[in-house]
């Protein structure tokens, strides 16, 4: 079992020199390897203890990313943290810690500026609505969405 034990971590040590991960993450990796329960728990609880893996901290690295470079929206960057395997709430607050006062409207903003300098919005109706897809996937509200399509297709 310590065998088995030892290759499971240093399976798991490999993966984090590539990426920081999830426990989630990490445990359906050891799964698909055919780790056991025990030998996984085990592991993961390790990783925890040294400061190697931390939800927390990933899921604010990810969602600041997320926001300040890839100008995501707070629906999408939850979702994608959700996919991760953060738990609902975690990535509430954590996305609601990112997008402080006016930071949903500065990127969706941003966003809007760029993709109308890329295209051609000669038929303004059709703009609009290509955009307000654009936005929406995303992961802008719709208010947002609404408010920021007032402001760059007047």
């Amino acid at each position: 079992m310590e065998k088995t034990r030892n290759r499971g971590r240093q399976y798991v040590l490999r993966l984090l020199t590539i990426k920081d991960r999830t426990a989630a993450e990490l445990v359906d990796k050891l799964r698909r390897k055919g780790f056991t329960e025990d030998v996984t728990s085990s592991i993961i609880a390790e990783m925890k203890d040294l400061g190697y893996v931390d939800d927390k901290r990933y899921a604010m690295h990810f969602a600041e990313v997320r926001a300040n470079y890839d100008l995501f929206g707070p629906y999408r960057i939850r979702v994608e943290l959700e996919k991760r395997g953060i738990a609902r709430e975690m990535a509430k607050d954590t996305v609601s810690c990112v997008f402080q006062e006016g930071k949903e409207e500065a990127n969706a903003l941003e966003l809007a500026r760029r993709w109308i300098a890329r295209k051609d919005t000669d038929d303004i109706e059709r703009a609009g609505r290509r955009l307000y897809g654009y936005l929406a996937r995303r992961g802008f509200t719709p208010d947002v969405v609404r408010r920021t399509l007032r402001q760059v297709l007047k």
